[in-house]
């Protein structure tokens, strides 16, 4: 029997087709392709993860640069099977892999993605978090949230002379900014939130002065959408920030962090702009949303998973990555977080099956009121209540600000292990009825091997010898 498309092969055939980030070695510096990320590699202690890191890097991020039709272009798969070759993901995905880039001295690379990213701006400051080919239409399932002509722009590459004439032509494309759950629509904060990240880590990484000021008012844009949403409890809602089954409807803990660190990323580059009067609005935005998230997420000893927009307060699931978010992003006080770490720790079902993180350490349990809508198509209610990449990488800015540099190196050794046979990892690692981790999801997906450059190369003094 042949298993269901996910949403995104799915889409792929309709269309046819902060603490890691700031502490980088001076080779991400450089400009166009580099192979001084080598050196870095061969004093990586560990012979398992310098052979991971290998991988990822090689077998997996190199081979998904396209720049096919625009310069700057890249597939969030290795091979550009399973969610297109042809689609831009400018959310989660997209952003991961343009940090890891930047530390493998492609920086051209992600210069020329942020450009196509930010064709796709809408004049209100919002981003979509999927792109396609200009003539893809709406359907009645994945792509019922694709509005047209709405969404339609028209993007005219710079000419690049080591990319083939393709990549040069002018055409249309459409941008996705709401999702096939309409009433809960997820992700809807994901690719403004992203696309203020995106621009902070290329900043760091070029310091160029004249790029910064010529698109800080397209960075505030996209923050200034997020926060004109906030509710009048003080948090920003949308659902999922990453996860749409089940879509955390409400007001997601995730949603919250990343919101609070894309603010105070802000209030960095105005700093470095010298533009002292916006860079302390947008300190102060990141301070109110975190004072409102405290208030309403801190427990005791941990923090909450989302608020519910009809049942309130949701921390049944066990512990959950709103705790690693709010310990990376510093939302936790260093009191909070000392209390939350010998939890968090000893809680073994974050790492079911050897791989971390678990978005939740109890995925079984949730509620079916806590599922997706009425949908006229079939969606796995917890598909994203997994093991994950995107959790992982929180994890992994909380062992830093932590200091356990013991535990970061074994999260990395884990996952390195789960490198499938012939070199590439999963989606997801979801736990099982039967109690049995299971990977699912896209195959040869490039956010496990994106994070594992961002951790390993972004900390060499974690994991190389001198």
């Amino acid at each position: 029997m042949t298993a269901p498309l996910s949403r995104r092969e799915f889409l792929a055939r309709a269309v046819a087709t902060a603490a890691v980030a700031s502490a980088l070695p001076a080779f991400a510096q450089t400009t166009g392709p580099s192979t001084l990320y080598a050196d870095v590699v061969a004093r990586i202690s560990d012979p398992q993860i310098r052979a991971g890191v290998t991988t990822a890097i090689e077998g997996n991020m190199l081979k998904a640069i396209s720049e096919r039709l625009y310069p700057g272009q890249f597939n969030i798969t290795a091979d550009g099977g399973a969610y297109g070759s042809d689609s831009t993901w400018p959310g989660l995905d997209s952003w991961q892999m343009a940090g890891a880039f930047l530390l493998l001295g492609r920086t051209r690379l992600a210069l020329d993605y942020f450009e196509f990213v930010r064709a796709s701006q809408r004049k209100d400051g919002n981003i979509p978090w999927a792109i396609f080919t200009g003539t893809t239409r709406p359907d009645t399932t994945w792509l019922r949230g694709l509005k047209y002509p709405d969404g339609l722009f028209t993007y005219t590459p710079p000419k690049r002379d080591d990319l083939p004439a393709s990549a040069s032509e002018k055409r249309e494309w459409i941008g996705m900014f709401d999702h096939w759950q309409p009433l809960a629509n997820p992700l809807s904060n994901l690719a403004p939130v992203c696309y203020v990240l995106t621009a902070q880590e290329i900043f760091e990484h070029t310091r160029d002065q004249v790029w910064l000021k010529e698109r800080l008012r397209s960075i505030e844009a996209a923050a200034k959408w997020v926060l004109g949403r906030k509710s009048e409890n003080g948090l920003i809602p949308g659902s999922g920030f990453y996860t749409e089954l089940p879509p955390r409807r409400g007001w997601d803990g995730i949603t919250q962090c990343y919101a609070v660190h894309a603010f105070r990323q802000l209030a960095k580059l105005f700093g470095a702009a010298g533009d002292e009067s916006s860079k302390t609005t947008w300190s102060s935005n990141a301070d109110a949303l975190s004072k409102s998230f405290v208030e309403t997420f801190w427990r005791g000893d941990h923090f909450a998973e989302y608020v519910h927009f009809e049942h309130g307060l949701v921390d049944s699931h066990g512990l959950s990555d709103v705790n690693f978010a709010a310990i990376a992003f510093g939302l936790a006080d260093d009191a909070q977080a000392a209390k939350m770490w010998p939890v968090l720790t000893a809680d073994k079902r974050l790492w079911a099956g050897d791989i971390p993180t678990q978005s939740v350490s109890k995925p079984l349990t949730y509620e079916t009121w806590e599922y997706h809508e009425q949908l006229p198509f079939g969606a796995p209610p917890t598909k994203d209540a997994a093991a994950m990449g995107r959790v992982w990488y929180l994890e992994t800015l909380a062992c830093l600000r932590i200091g356990d540099t013991k535990r970061l190196i074994e999260s990395t050794l884990l996952v390195c292990r789960a490198m499938s046979k012939d070199g590439y990892w999963r989606e997801r690692y979801q736990v099982q009825p039967n109690g049995k981790v299971a990977p699912v999801g896209a195959g040869r997906y490039c956010e496990y091997p994106a994070v594992i450059v961002r951790t390993v190369l972004g900390n060499p003094k974690v994991f190389c010898t001198t």
